[in-house]
């Protein structure tokens, strides 16, 4: 049974059409999972399916008393409320019960200290009790406190008008999940949170009774939660019935096929333009109905492809020192030093190589943007000193990066994308090769049409990535990058982790996404009591290191037992690789990496094009032989690898 439906809908903004005939249905129990790239539409749809939003044509149908609750990416409040009340805005029957047993009873005891009838109070607390024990609402008070504690959420009597963006979306999706709705739609919950409530957010979600909808960029969030993922992009919805992995696999070999079938339709096509040109007598209906379909098959729109996002720029030649901390010191600010508190960081003292790939991490409030900002230069210490090398280009991406993007320009004109990149640099040497600034946003999957679009008209995920683009052309030798995965689509972060490892310069990254820090680092930093540790390895390794430093939890002796009549078999020994499996091992290790690098040369060859239609459908066949031939190996080479030698 369906919760929601959109059926053959359509959403536009002038001229650009998010989705046309776009249908979506939200099951029982679904755990649907929205990605696509920055700009398709994924917000759009998240409004469509809560209600808020209009539909340009087709329906939405909700199951009566179907209650929906939506977590945005900048969630709407009223400034006037305290955090309490705004908890307890989209409350459901259990807490609206709980509130009301709440009043009554501070009530009960006001009159009572007056002396006045406290009868009719009785009676509904009376009644109330019942129907708390009935709905079971007695353990909710317990989870709204765990809930508020576990997002950092303490002081319930604050103005929502008082509180930052950041506690804000915090604030939202505490309410969202207390309110225990029966579709729950969350834009980016992990934003603004840091890793220990990341983990506890995900072990919520998968034990949430109700149907899920979430767009995240943290692929491991999404791979654990959900079990169905739907790909919103160039107008369309595509429906996977699986985790995140499942659909990584799926999409591999759709491309596969895709790649295949384009090289058949041009093959066609060449043997339908060779037969019309030894000039057919078109005096049959079948050899007009003939010329007919090829003028047809010339005419149809050419299978659309996504845009291949290249992140590849000039570098600046980075001498031997990058970054040189000492002794520094600093406090949240000037109130909090005077008035004695414990400092942000202290005694913090590290010299940053030119090829460092760091990672800082700790709780939020902890100081890690702070640090970033004294080695940008945008904050002084009250103590120490941070000096960068004289040969130091740096690009600093922050977490408003976005807003930096002016949308009108000194003459009082909107602000269009290409003006944005074209105030950096009118062309750039990219891999030999000068671009220009239109080129430059094609790579960036900026189309033509969208280029001379205003800023203003660009979602916040594609503000993100223009100013990304903006950074990297300007060809920095030092990345400071502040939760740099907020609001960027899949697409892009998994090319910004391909151009970071090929990255010649040091990299300072904050960040709570661990997929992210364990593809980018190799080295962390974490804030602890005013000081930053120093760990080895990227960020999985740091968690199994904390896992294993704990101190194991006391259990209670197991009671004695009569001995088992027949000793228990010893686990059986892992088979050891045989002689034949190690050359196999071997070989793999050997043409592995060969396989890849003809796989490169084949996508360049066919992204060069040509009009020789014959030559591309070969080389599309061996593409498509050879990308199953490396699946099937890397597949064989774990297994090997996984045994002992």
């Amino acid at each position: 049974m369906s919760l929601i439906s959109l059926v053959d809908v359509r959403k536009d903004f002038g001229i650009r059409t998010l989705f046309d005939g776009l249908t979506l249905h939200i099951g029982e129990r679904e755990r649907l999972g929205l990605i696509g790239p920055n700009g398709a539409g994924k917000s759009t749809l998240m409004r469509v399916l809560a209600g808020l939003e209009p539909t340009g044509g087709g329906s939405r149908r909700v199951l009566p008393q179907a209650r929906i609750v939506l977590v945005s990416q900048e969630p709407e409040m009223d400034p006037e409320r305290t955090v309490l009340e705004q908890v307890f805005a989209d409350s459901g029957e259990k807490m609206q019960l709980l509130r009301r047993y709440t009043e009554v009873s501070e009530a009960l005891a006001s009159a009572h200290e007056r002396g006045e009838d406290d009868g009719p109070l009785l009676a509904e607390l009376g009644q109330l009790n019942g129907r708390m024990d009935q709905s079971q609402a007695w353990g909710l008070e317990q989870q709204i406190r765990e809930v508020l504690q576990r997002l950092g959420i303490g002081d319930t009597q604050r103005r929502v008008g008082d509180l930052s963006g950041g506690y804000r979306k915090r604030l939202a999706l505490a309410a969202a999940l207390v309110a225990d709705p029966d579709v729950l739609l969350l834009d980016e919950p992990t934003n603004h949170l840091d890793a220990d409530c990341i983990q506890w957010l995900q072990g919520y979600l998968q034990r949430f009774s109700g149907s899920l909808v979430l767009i995240t960029h943290d692929r491991y969030v999404l791979d654990q939660v959900t079990n169905r993922i739907v790909e919103v992009d160039r107008g369309e919805a595509r429906n996977y019935s699986g985790n995140y992995a499942y659909y990584l696999a799926r999409k591999a070999e759709e491309e596969a096929a895709a790649a295949a079938s384009e090289a058949k339709f041009k093959g066609v096509l060449r043997r339908e333009l060779e037969w019309l040109k030894r000039g057919p007598k078109a005096r049959s209906t079948k050899q007009k109905a003939r010329i007919q379909r090829i003028e047809a098959m010339q005419e149809a729109p050419k299978r659309q492809t996504k845009g291949d996002l290249s992140l590849t720029s000039n570098q600046r030649r980075l001498g031997k020192r990058a970054i040189e901390a000492e002794d520094v010191l600093v406090w949240a600010s000037a109130e909090a030093q005077s008035s004695g508190q414990t400092p942000l960081l202290r005694d913090f003292s590290y010299d940053f190589s030119p090829e460092d790939r760091i990672g800082i991490i700790g709780p939020n409030g902890s100081g890690k943007s702070t640090l970033l900002d004294l080695i940008a230069g945008r904050r002084e210490p009250q103590g120490g000193r941070v000096e960068l090398g004289s040969t130091v280009k740096l690009a600093y991406f922050d977490q408003h990066s976005h807003t930096v993007l002016d949308q009108i320009d000194a003459a009082g004109r909107e602000r269009k994308v290409i003006d944005v990149v074209k105030e950096a640099a009118s062309t750039v040497e990219v891999d030999g090769s000068t671009l220009s600034a239109s080129q430059l946003l094609e790579r960036f999957l900026f189309p033509p049409a969208q280029q001379h679009q205003p800023v203003s008209k660009l979602s916040g995920g594609e503000r993100r990535r223009l100013h990304l683009c903006r950074l990297l052309i300007e060809a920095p030798n030092v990345l400071l990058l502040d939760e740099p995965t907020n609001d960027l689509d899949v697409q892009t972060l998994t090319v910004l982790e391909d151009f970071l490892e090929d990255f010649r310069g040091c990299v300072v990254v904050v960040s709570h996404d661990r997929y992210f820090l364990d593809r980018t680092v190799d080295r962390l930093f974490s804030f602890e009591d005013g000081q930053l540790q120093r760990f080895e390895g990227n960020y999985s390794s740091y968690l199994e290191r904390q896992s294993s430093n704990r101190p194991a939890a006391v259990t209670p002796e197991p009671a004695p037992s009569k001995p088992d009549p027949e000793p228990k078999a010893k686990p059986a020994k892992a088979r050891r690789r045989s002689f034949k499996e190690n050359r196999e091992l071997e070989q793999l290790d050997t043409n592995l990496p060969l396989w890849e690098a003809r796989k490169d040369e084949l996508e360049s060859l066919l992204a060069t094009g040509g009009s020789d239609y014959a030559a591309l459908e070969v080389l599309s066949e061996e593409l498509s032989t050879l990308l199953q031939t490396i699946a099937t190996g890397e597949e064989r080479w774990l297994e090997l690898s996984e045994m002992p030698g």
